[in-house]
């Protein structure tokens, strides 16, 4: 090991996002931090659902053998680790060291809790791959892509979060255009668009438990572009950690990272982006190019609360015949998808619950997320 200290005594910060806000540039601002520990952005719950799906690995009934060696090789083999801003074991060599660095720590750890363990070994595994002086280090800080995992940080680790808020039309926009990008026929598909919806509509309900403002820090997109300096500054307070101006370059595993944007490439950016091309004018330039007014409108209409309480200026007075237009096609827009394999009508009607329950039922709505 690097030193003797408890990777456990560390604190938990949840990196987490409102969805399309730009949670991996925020990363990047932390990646350099000298008193933060950051992995790249692995996602641990969302690996952990990854492995149960793909592998049958039940981490709850595995041998610990099994379990360090599913998770390297995840790490190493899987296409979606292999990105920038994911990959961080790059050989044969560095997987194999890996496993037997959180093989070790799972056979000698005392935790009860199997998940905890396996978080905390990762993290253990990860301080020893690249020789990190854990005495340095006063927080972990874990980026988990979607917002509904908070519940269970919470209740393992008794988290803080900082949770990535942005102009909902801004959002939605970047992840429409993405879809159609990528997406095979060009179309939008429900299931891509409700997971969205249900990662910014979970982020927000659980924003509003912290009325006291004690746990959760939420960072707004747009202030960031505003006064980066300022921004970083007040989060390094409310952290509990130094302000340093690494905190203004974007950097994965210390490398420099140039970004992402739905508009400029499918995934991470090869070189660098336009000269004020997160100019205030130009994103609401961008995202208007992509959504209709009805959508402008739809989205003004279910977000309303939080575009009022982040300061973000709606193009519509939502009287109550609006809002009920806005309701009306938000639960009926973009509702395609590719194959039906069942009788078209009932997969629409499961379609219709779906996107109504991550609206109203934001904790209680997996269920329609189990299946496609």
């Amino acid at each position: 090991m690097s030193d003797n200290k408890d990777i456990t005594k560390l604190p938990v910060v949840m990196l987490g996002s409102f969805g399309h806000a730009g949670i991996d540039w925020v990363h990047s601002l932390l990646d350099s931090h000298p008193e933060i520990l950051i992995m790249p952005a692995f996602s641990f719950f969302r690996t952990l659902e990854r492995i149960k799906r793909g592998n049958k690995l039940d981490i709850n009934n595995s041998k610990n053998i099994e379990i360090a060696k599913t998770f390297s090789n995840t790490f190493f083999y899987d296409k979606s680790y292999q990105l920038k801003r994911r990959q961080f074991i790059i050989s044969e060599i560095q997987k194999k060291k890996f496993e037997s660095y959180l093989l070790k720590y799972l056979e000698s750890s005392t935790e009860m809790n199997v998940k905890k363990k396996i978080f905390f070994g990762i993290h253990q595994a990860f301080v020893e791959l690249y020789n990190v002086d854990l005495k340095t280090k006063k927080i972990i800080v874990i980026h988990e892509h979607v917002s509904w995992h908070c519940n269970e940080y919470k209740k393992l680790f008794n988290s803080k979060f900082l949770l990535v808020f942005r102009d909902p039309r801004a959002t939605l926009a970047g992840g429409i255009l993405r879809m159609r990008n990528s997406n095979e026929d060009g179309k939008i598909n429900s299931f891509q668009l409700d997971t969205m919806i249900l990662c910014m509509t979970s982020a927000y309900s659980f924003l509003k438990k912290d009325s006291q403002k004690k746990f959760i820090y939420p960072i707004i997109n747009e202030y960031m572009h505003e006064d980066l300096k300022k921004e970083m500054s007040n989060l390094s307070k409310w952290l509990g950690i130094s302000y340093f101006d690494s905190m203004l370059n974007q950097t994965f595993m210390n490398q420099k990272w140039l970004g992402e944007s739905a508009y400029l490439a499918k995934d991470e950016l090869k070189e660098e982006a336009p000269k004020n091309f997160y100019d205030p004018f130009q994103v609401e330039k961008r995202w208007r190019s992509i959504l209709s007014p009805i959508e402008i409108l739809s989205i003004e209409v279910v977000f309303r609360d939080m575009m009022e309480r982040f300061g973000f200026k709606k193009d519509n007075n939502l009287n109550f015949l609006k809002r009920i237009k806005g309701y009306f096609n938000f639960y009926l827009m973009h509702q395609h998808q590719q194959k039906y394999y069942i009788n078209k009508r009932i997969i629409l009607l499961r379609n219709l619950l779906r996107r109504i329950s991550a609206l109203l039922l934001v904790e209680k709505t997996k269920f329609f997320f189990s299946f496609k």
